[in-house]
């Protein structure tokens, strides 16, 4: 696939890109500030810039979660209105699947106790920006996917990353990070808008995955 990803100076795609490097061609973009070298330089205004950026793109990797900083502001700005520039563009230039990676930080204050599935809402405290964002970047990926505009499968990743401490009952690998990234962008069993948590096999997991293990069968041996 042509993929394009999102967010290119962050740490999620430092996991991911090199990775999916080697079966697909990427196209990586970040905001003005943040863009070096080859990635291409890109605020998602309303535009033929961002036009031109999903021209030929088969998919989009969006990084949801923890891909920009800045003020409360910008956050909030980046993950609503410039998310919803990106997806208009992508639907107009036939873009047929966005893979949005989200995070269970969003439902990181529930009791470890608790079995929490896809089927539960999210609803972060506004304090936390970065979990606010993330929530506000799902709500707007939902949107398109409901009006059948696109399909939309959001992975919401554990944490930490590459974790060797026992303890994190919630962590994943950067194996597992890429290899459901790559899954969900080639899932043929997926409906239109699709929440799947991932995150690694380990004791006392916070997290069930059953959705992943059934959706993602290539995924099954590390859930």
């Amino acid at each position: 696939m042509n993929l394009l990803i999102t967010s290119a100076a962050s740490a999620t795609t430092q996991v991911i890109a090199g990775p999916l490097s080697s079966s697909h061609e990427l196209r990586l973009t970040d905001l003005a500030r943040n863009a070096t070298g080859e990635v291409i330089a890109n605020d998602l205004d309303h535009g033929s810039r961002t036009d031109e950026l999903v021209s030929g793109i088969d998919a989009i990797v969006n990084i949801g979660y923890q891909g920009q900083t800045g003020s409360p502001n910008e956050l909030i700005d980046y993950h609503t209105r410039r998310m919803y520039n990106l997806l208009w563009a992508a639907c107009e230039a036939g873009v047929k699947r966005v893979v949005n990676i989200s995070t269970l930080r969003l439902f990181q204050d529930h009791e470890e106790n608790l079995v929490v599935t896809e089927k539960w809402r999210t609803n972060p405290r506004a304090e936390d920006v970065d979990l606010l964002a993330a929530h506000m970047a799902e709500y707007v990926c939902r949107e398109f996917a409901r009006d059948r505009m696109v399909q939309v499968v959001n992975l919401r990743l554990g944490w930490p990353f590459d974790s060797s401490d026992t303890t994190d009952t919630a962590r994943i690998s950067a194996d597992l990070i890429t290899d459901a990234v790559e899954a969900a962008l080639v899932s043929e069993e997926l409906i239109q808008w699709q929440d799947i948590h991932v995150q690694s096999k380990v004791e006392n997991q916070r997290y069930i995955t059953n959705t992943a293990a059934r959706l993602l069968p290539s995924l099954a041996g590390s859930l």
